[in-house]
């Protein structure tokens, strides 16, 4: 059996351990976003989508249709920083053991997004009791976008940032709650710009228009998991290397 295999069941196994994670990433996202739901009232809004058009919609359908992409946010990028980051040091020492950093670092993001996955999967099907978004694969694809960004924000160890930006960057800027669903020019800056205009025009769109969205979102996806990866190899790498 090859260490990355034996370092992943191990790191399942470390999780498994932890009964009060499980209740966190079930429970909290259906607490989240069944409450969010219930307590908006349908008032009528308009809300523009890829494209340029217009959808009438209402207040509590765009609560239902974004409060599964804040809680994925929120919840991955905690995941990110108790599971890489809270590490560190473990993981310092299975390469001074012996271990490459690719064999720490790999297992680790299995597991990550083995946890984030679950998240997603949770918050998307509570949102499904109260909500049909209209283009269900791409709505699926803007939600992954933005836990895997937010889970790698976390494992950068950027807690405050992490938890700032996915409450700035998806719950207000590209929430169509606080506006009509366009964000402002710096806004598109930000890493929930891409998915957020995704599940925005799944929501409420009968045709998927959001192309360019899309490769922002994935863009920005793969460059946050090419830096943690490179950032932290370095980190356990240097860390052996020194220790040798």
């Amino acid at each position: 059996m090859s260490r990355i295999s034996v370092a992943t069941r191990l790191n399942f196994r470390e999780q498994g351990r932890r009964p009060l994670l499980l209740v966190l990433l079930v429970g909290l996202p259906f607490f989240f976003v069944t409450r969010s739901i219930a307590l908006t009232a349908p008032l009528p809004r308009e809300v523009v989508v890829a494209g340029g058009g217009h959808v009438l919609t209402t207040m509590r359908d765009i609560h239902g249709a974004v409060m599964a992409t804040i809680t994925v946010s929120f919840l991955a990028g905690l995941l990110g920083v108790f599971m890489i980051q809270s590490v560190r040091q473990a993981d310092r020492r299975l390469v001074v053991a012996g271990f490459r950093p690719v064999e720490v670092l790999l297992p680790r993001l299995l597991v990550l997004g083995a946890a984030s996955t679950l998240v997603l999967t949770v918050s998307l099907a509570v949102t499904a009791l109260s909500f049909q978004p209209r283009l269900w694969i791409a709505f699926v694809v803007g939600n992954l976008l933005t836990a895997i960004s937010y889970a790698m924000l976390g494992g950068l160890g950027a807690t405050y940032l992490m938890l700032f930006a996915a409450m700035l960057d998806l719950g207000i800027v590209q929430n169509p709650m606080f506006g009509t669903g366009t964000p402002p020019t710096w806004g598109t800056l930000l890493p929930g710009y891409g998915p957020g205009q995704v599940i925005v025009d799944a929501a409420f769109s009968d045709h998927f228009d959001a192309w360019a969205a899309l490769g922002v979102g994935i863009g920005w996806a793969a460059i946050l998991v090419a830096v943690v990866v490179v950032v932290l190899a370095r980190v356990v790498g240097v860390d052996w290397h020194t220790s040798g």
